[in-house]
């Protein structure tokens, strides 16, 4: 077989451009440490790569998103342990002017440090976070939320909205809340009716009468159609007949709703204080030394519903399913009311309260007339309490949602590099077992052309 030397030289530089091309290639995955260099190398592994490569960078984004979030909100969550703190400041002060001891001027004392915790949770509520975000504006992160009026007037400028950061694929997560939400949109307690102090003939109550927070024991019977949630308890003190020196005190229970068909009557026995003569009110006679339906009891329960022997009730068997109660003596024509719980804001309760401090004077009937504001003031501070409690609470798990779900994006992303290092990662101890015997063959490619390319005739013509 004859062969012709153009053969030997051109198989002769395929081979060694081949081992020369395989050798830098394996050099390039031994300085990179990857076995795939190109696409071409490894098509279906590639594209893998691609995507994991791809859902790794947007994992590293969702916890870097992450961090942002949880320092916002560990920010708010501080904020909102301080206003605890401050609103159980003010609880305790609200508790030591009720001591009966306090002259005006101690009271005084009182408001002065009272204006100061007022200061220090209007700054809490206007708090903002390290960007100047102002942490409880809602959406207006940049608008400040609470603008003072006047002293206990403040007007809300922020909105109802959060927002939110991406924590997941499928995951937004509130980084904000609404100021409304925390400071005023704070209900009654039992969230369906508040008792108040009543006027004595369109002036202040004269008498020690105190009222206190209304209680529904059953929300069934309070949901009644017929229920208008606005009464008034009515006193009327003359004197007993059989011993001058005491009084006999009844009182009335009477709708004071203006848009109910019944206003201003009696709900015990439909007395119509408008209509009825005489106008306005009942007479009294020898026989019937008090004619108002029911004794007055100091301290005891003021039911709202019918009781044996009231015969004549405006609404038969009326059962509202709550009580209040009223102590001390309330003077003839005192009266309390009640009403459909509303929202009462934080800084309007501060306000009302210092209010009572300052305006108390040293006499029995102030004495009544402040126990029954400070009532007022220590329920709507009790459930500014438990409303700012449960904002917190609610703050607190959505930071522990961002450590759980942290987590598992951190460990995510190892599964994500270590999927990827076994797509496209060099096995080095293959990589250098093929580095090596490449160029072994390198060389003898490169010697057996320097042998063959003698073998040639032309050599032998003399």
């Amino acid at each position: 077989m004859r062969i012709a030397s153009s053969t030997i030289y051109t198989d002769s530089v395929y081979n060694i451009n081949n081992r020369t091309a395989d050798l830098a290639k394996l050099q390039n995955q031994l300085s990179t440490g990857r076995k795939i260099l190109t696409p071409a190398d490894d098509p279906v592994a590639s594209a893998r790569s691609l995507d994991l490569t791809q859902a790794s960078s947007q994992n590293s984004q969702y916890i870097t998103n992450i961090g942002a979030g949880s320092s916002s909100l560990s920010l708010s969550e501080s904020s909102m342990q301080a206003v605890v703190t401050t609103i159980q400041d003010i609880q305790q002060l609200a508790v030591q002017s009720g001591n009966p001891a306090l002259t005006s001027s101690e009271k005084n004392i009182l408001d002065a440090d009272l204006k100061g915790k007022y200061q220090q949770m209007l700054g809490l509520a206007n708090a903002t976070d390290g960007n100047g975000q102002y942490l409880f504006s809602g959406f207006k992160g940049s608008t400040k939320p609470f603008n003072e009026l006047s002293f206990g007037n403040i007007r809300y400028d922020g909105d109802q909205g959060q927002r939110k950061v991406q924590i997941a694929a499928s995951r937004q997560i509130p980084i904000s809340d609404s100021g409304a939400d925390i400071f005023v949109k704070i209900k009654d307690g039992n969230s369906v009716f508040t008792t108040a102090m009543g006027t004595n003939n369109g002036g202040p109550n004269t008498g020690t009468g105190v009222i206190s927070p209304g209680v529904v024991a059953d929300p069934v019977k309070w949901a009644n159609p017929t229920n208008t949630d606005r009464y008034s308890v009515k006193f009327h003190v003359v004197p007993d007949p059989a011993d001058a020196s005491k009084t006999l005190t009844s009182y009335d229970i009477i709708d004071s709703d203006p848009k109910s068909a019944n206003y201003n009557k009696s709900l015990i026995d439909s007395y119509d204080y408008t209509n009825d003569i005489p106008a306005g009110g009942r007479t009294d006679t020898a026989a019937t030394p008090n004619t108002y339906p029911r004794v007055y009891s100091s301290g005891s329960d003021i039911v709202l519903k019918g009781l044996p022997g009231e015969l004549t009730p405006l609404n038969a068997n009326w059962d509202f399913g709550a009580s209040v109660s009223v102590s001390g003596v309330p003077n003839d024509q005192d009266s309390f009311t009640t009403e459909s719980s509303k929202s009462v804001d934080l800084f309007t309760t501060i306000g009302d309260f210092s209010k009572a401090l300052t305006d108390y004077a040293d006499n029995s009937t102030s004495r009544a007339t402040f126990q029954n504001q400070l009532n007022t003031a220590l329920s709507n501070l009790n459930n500014a309490l438990g409303n700012v409690v449960t904002k917190q609470a609610n703050i607190g798990s959505r930071l522990n949602e961002m450590d759980s779900i942290n987590s598992t994006s951190t460990d995510l992303n190892v599964q994500y590099q270590q999927t990827i290092s076994d797509l496209t990662g060099l096995d080095y101890v293959k990589g250098i077992s093929d580095f090596t015997s490449t160029q072994t063959y390198l060389d003898a490619a490169r010697k057996a052309f320097s042998s063959v390319q003698d073998l040639s005739l032309f050599k032998y013509i003399q």
